[in-house]
């Protein structure tokens, strides 16, 4: 589905080329660079608030994935699962740029980064708990995977978790060729001390053209 993209940054007019973004988000703001689409899970709870867009620097694109997860504790009633997740984004070189996340939970730690060993993530998929109910615990997404150079293969951000009760992975949303992950968004919802927590309810990503 094409959209139109509208930019103004401080009255300067940033020319995007071919911005043709497939289920669009409100309130993208897109940078100086071809954005071509929007991943979406298939999955993902309405639960939160869509945090700001973040994207890699002119000419990078994400290799490596770190999220940053609540571990089950058996005193806890309460899990929140995923709280956030760190892309680094990466030069042709291998160069690591700068990292993007969007917004970024208060519980859990973060686990390490893990990379494509074989080019480019260029899809991802997430693992979700769908709603528990009045008395079950809702912890939304609880792992990532990844598509690394159009699907010769693929990796988990986190080994599987052991404790809270499993969601199940949702499809894949893959770049199209000539194309890679250059950008996310992320669906937070609150933690507080009154309601059920899930942190973590829902994620997006974008793909940028690889000849830019």
């Amino acid at each position: 589905m094409s959209a139109r993209v509208f930019l103004v940054v401080f009255g300067c007019i940033f020319f995007v080329r071919g911005s043709e973004l497939e289920n669009e988000l409100p309130g993208i703001e897109v940078p100086n660079r071809r954005v071509t689409k929007s991943l979406m899970l298939s999955n993902g709870l309405d639960w939160g608030k869509w945090g700001e867009v973040e994207y890699c620097s002119e000419g990078s694109f994400v290799q490596d994935i770190e999220i940053k997860f609540e571990d089950y504790s058996f005193l806890d009633t309460d899990e929140t699962a995923l709280n956030g997740v760190k892309l680094y984004c990466s030069k042709s070189d291998g160069h690591i740029t700068e990292y993007v996340t969007s917004t970024v939970g208060t519980k859990g730690d973060w686990k390490g980064m893990k990379s494509c060993k074989n080019g480019l993530m260029t899809g991802f998929r997430a693992r979700v708990l769908p709603a528990q109910g009045t008395i079950g615990d809702d912890v939304a997404v609880q792992n990532v995977e990844m598509e690394c150079n159009y699907g010769e293969s693929t990796v988990l951000a986190m080994d599987e978790n052991v404790g809270i009760h499993d969601g199940t992975f949702g499809l894949w949303a893959k770049c199209d060729k000539d194309s890679a992950i250059c950008g996310i968004e992320i669906r937070y919802n609150q933690v507080d001390l009154i309601t059920d927590d899930a942190a973590v309810s829902d994620i997006s990503m974008f793909c940028c053209a690889l000849d830019e």
